[in-house]
């Protein structure tokens, strides 16, 4: 185990690139013409299975990320559920095997959530290559387990740009990520959850020549004490107008690992 330790504190994405295993983009492209939407949703919370209806009933599809540790438990989605969800055309994506803060953990720790996670998924027959860091807590040692673990990409929670906090970030992430083990993404923490605020996010990509606006959703439910919900309401007036804006062709809805492209990739080990 110490032996494997000290090797993942020091393999780099360029290595793993050597090996065959998929990295981040050398050098940014230009953004794109054509403006992608990504909906991504974590934690694999039960009331994602209607949302997976509400999605296809329009049209649209998303990436659903989950932890294999709470698959079955009240309150969250059933290997059942995920396999429905799959055939429906959405994608399930890793999110940890237990939600951990993958910055607090040993690399050997880490190594474990995120590999044994997606080998775990993948035993489901679900086709896994995307990953989205728990809480957007990572670490150097985390981006690089991301890709050493075969996942295609590895998104965060925010470094789009916010009316607020973040005015000189890009509208849109290139068209591939720039950095594939950092996928940047829209941010409504801490602001209304709106289909108002929402649609603006896409929008600006529209009026800013376009490219990949990643949204990162959580429960969609009425909560008030949950500064990550979005109300339902909200939620269907926000894919409502998406799903007008794919029919006029103005968008793409795409699920992530889409965009991204690759392979689905064995876990490092197995055959």
């Amino acid at each position: 185990m110490w032996s494997w330790i000290k090797k993942a504190s020091t393999v780099s994405l360029a290595a793993a690139l050597a090996a065959g295993i998929p990295a981040a983009a050398s050098a940014e492209p230009a953004a794109a013409r054509q403006t992608v939407v990504a909906l991504t949703f974590d934690d694999g919370t039960a009331d994602h299975a209607r949302v997976a209806k509400m999605l296809r009933e329009r049209g649209l599809r998303g990436t659903f990320y989950v932890n294999r540790g709470r698959l079955g438990r009240r309150g969250y989605l059933t290997a059942a559920d995920l396999r429905s969800m799959a055939k429906a055309g959405h994608e399930i994506g890793g999110h940890t095997r237990e939600h951990v803060r993958l910055a607090h953990l040993s690399p050997d720790q880490q190594r474990r959530q995120i590999c044994e996670d997606r080998r775990a998924l993948l035993r489901l027959g679900l086709k896994v290559r995307s990953f989205a860091y728990p809480f957007g807590n990572f670490d150097q040692t985390s981006r690089e387990l991301a890709m050493y673990c075969g996942y295609t990409s590895a998104r965060g929670i925010n470094g789009l740009y916010r009316p607020d906090t973040c005015r000189s970030c890009p509208y849109a992430e290139t068209i591939p990520p720039a950095d594939l083990a950092l996928v940047r993404t829209t941010s409504q923490t801490r602001m209304p959850r709106t289909a108002r605020n929402l649609a603006a996010s896409v929008t600006r990509a529209q009026a800013h020549g376009g490219g990949l606006v990643t949204f990162v959703f959580h429960r969609i439910r009425d909560d008030k004490r949950d500064q990550y919900a979005t109300s339902p309401k909200e939620f269907t007036r926000f894919i409502d107008w998406l799903a007008r804006q794919q029919k006029a062709k103005k968008v793409v809805v795409k699920p992530l690992g889409e965009v991204v492209g690759g392979r689905v990739w064995p876990v490092p080990g197995d055959s």
